[in-house]
């Protein structure tokens, strides 16, 4: 297994800038966090299925698990019970959770209250119109679970079950997934990347060795 990841000083992390520059075979475990269209990390896994190996994420599920509807609606295929949410090309003010689909957004996730927050972030999340918005409907409180494949690096047993049905669906090593506590049930309903300081590198490495060892 080759892990890629970008830190300063000695590490035994494959340095993404090298790793792009030559021919590999292995698994390559892509641990640089974002893995959005573009980014670095997209290439890594890019890169990797050109050279036929095995690689989480796959470019596939790089490009789906951003996405919030293809998100809920796959992990609700695989049994994870999730929010009720519309997609709109056109406003209708209410309170909710809005979520971009226009393919520039950098994963802005809007809370509003009010009927002005409401035209605000529907222009600024639709980019004046041309893309459509995700609405949820949330009854819960909203909180947020830092993923390290199969295991949440903060939270309990519930965090590392949301945390492990999304590594299992997506195969995403490493992310931020929004969830609604309801009734003390977790719902996810989306996700995003995490920030380098945010990822503990030898808590994923060790996460994927013993998930290898089970």
């Amino acid at each position: 297994m080759i892990a890629v990841g970008e830190v300063e000083g000695e590490s035994d992390l494959e340095p993404p800038d090298s790793f792009l520059k030559k021919k590999v075979v292995d698994t390559i475990l892509n641990l640089l966090g974002d893995y959005r269209f573009h980014t670095k990390g997209y290439y890594v896994s890019l890169h990797a299925e050109e050279n036929n190996c095995w690689v989480y994420p796959s470019v596939k599920n790089a490009l789906d698990v951003y996405r919030a509807p293809v998100f809920m609606e796959r992990l609700r295929k695989a049994g994870v019970e999730v929010p009720r949410f519309e997609v709109l090309s056109r406003p209708m003010p209410r309170e909710t959770v809005m979520l971009p689909l226009n393919p520039f957004s950098k994963n802005s996730m809007k809370i509003v209250c009010t009927e002005s927050q409401y035209y605000k972030n529907f222009r600024s999340l639709s980019m004046d119109y041309h893309y459509p918005v995700v609405h949820v409907q949330l009854e819960g409180k909203v909180e947020e679970i830092i993923m390290h494949l199969t295991r949440a690096k903060n939270g309990g047993d519930e965090e590392d079950y949301i945390a492990r049905k999304v590594f299992e669906t997506f195969g995403v090593p490493l992310g931020k997934i929004f969830v609604e506590r309801k009734n003390g049930k977790l719902r996810p309903f989306y996700f995003m990347p995490l920030r380098r300081d945010e990822i503990d590198f030898d808590f994923a490495i060790r996460t994927y060795e013993d998930r290898l060892l089970r």
